[in-house]
């Protein structure tokens, strides 16, 4: 056989193997978010792209992306964290630069841009309560969900300092701007936490994981829970006999992160970078109440008008609401989940 056969031969060959495509693995919180960011976002851009995406889902991104860098045992490629999680990551050197030569610098806002996790959409934590319970005379604040006599019910809260803490300042009569100038005095946090203890025997569950909390409020387990607006939009979408209100919403951001020596990090920076086109985190607003934090999401009747009442940085939402602050948790987390954890074990 000539030469040139047997070069033929042997290009045929490899022509006839299978073109495997770049894998990622990318770690959501699951549940309706999770469902909601794969049908939005990364399942189009991993079309457009030519990658086989694969997701894991785990209710605390930052302790299992700490577990995974330490133990140099890495298995995701883009995690989604709360953009607190995400400056406490980057400050832990958890997390690779984004690169923002395949990431359009643009894409958000100077006040929201993060050099290691990449904001993309914007949630209220809020009150939310059981309608059948409270019928037309619901909770109207912080204080009135620490008001067990005037509203009594099971009450559910997130097992983590996150949002906990202002909320339970918000309930003493602090005002919003205040906040983080009170949590920042030596006083501030022991208030909070003294706040939390004070509703715990009325708490019938602590959650951890968002789609727990919509699960518990759907199935009517709590009649006042503390959860995110989206997690309530979806469940009083659905019928559920649910409610809930931006009045002192603590409003923040999540992000999407490339953990530290991530086996496909130029891979997944041009992920983030396909799945968070104005386009896509706008379309996540078809499936979840959450803002896109990308300022062209909001141009070109990409999210329908009656769709912005449910978002928690629209105008007429965000007027009472503390915008959580990042360089506050990265300074103070710590310290503040560690007096949080000791409260609930008393």
């Amino acid at each position: 056989m000539s030469w040139l056969r047997i070069s033929l031969t042997a290009f045929a060959i490899s022509a006839a193997l299978p073109v495997h495509a770049q894998t990622v693995t990318i770690t959501t919180a699951g549940g309706d978010y999770g469902n909601a960011m794969k049908e939005a976002m990364w399942a189009p851009a991993a079309k457009e792209l030519g990658y086989d995406v694969r997701e894991e889902t785990l209710s605390d991104g930052l302790a299992a992306l700490k577990m995974q860098v330490t133990s140099g045992a890495i298995t995701t490629d883009v995690i989604h964290l709360g953009s607190p999680e995400g400056a406490q990551a980057a400050a832990q050197s958890l997390l690779e630069p984004l690169d923002y030569k395949i990431i359009d610098p643009k894409s958000v806002p100077d006040g929201a841009k993060s050099d290691y996790c990449y904001p993309f959409d914007s949630y209220g934590t809020v009150m939310s309560w059981n309608t059948k319970t409270y019928g037309e005379n619901p909770p109207k604040s912080w204080a009135d969900f620490w008001d067990v006599a005037k509203f009594p019910g099971r009450r559910a809260l997130r097992a983590n300092a996150q949002d906990s803490i202002e909320i339970a300042l918000l309930s003493d009569g602090v005002a919003p701007a205040d906040i983080y100038p009170v949590l920042s005095t030596p006083e501030g946090l022991d208030r909070a936490i003294k706040r939390l203890e004070a509703i715990k025997p009325n708490v019938s569950v602590w959650w951890t994981s968002g789609a727990q909390s919509a699960q518990l409020l759907k199935d009517g387990e709590a009649d006042l829970i503390i959860t995110w607006n989206g997690r309530a939009e979806t469940v009083k979408k659905d019928g559920g006999a649910a409610d809930y209100t931006f009045k002192g919403s603590v409003i923040g951001t999540d992000c999407l992160g490339v953990p530290k020596g991530a086996p496909n990090k130029e891979a997944a920076m041009k992920l983030i970078a396909a799945m968070t086109q104005p386009a896509r985190v706008a379309k996540l607003t078809d499936f979840i109440a959450y803002g896109p934090v990308n300022p062209a999401a909001y141009e070109g009747g990409l999210i329908p008008e009656d769709r912005l009442k449910t978002l928690a940085t629209a105008p007429e939402n965000a007027g009472t609401s503390v915008f959580s602050k990042a360089d506050w948790w990265v300074k103070n987390g710590e310290a503040a989940q560690k007096a949080f954890d000791e409260m609930m074990s008393r």
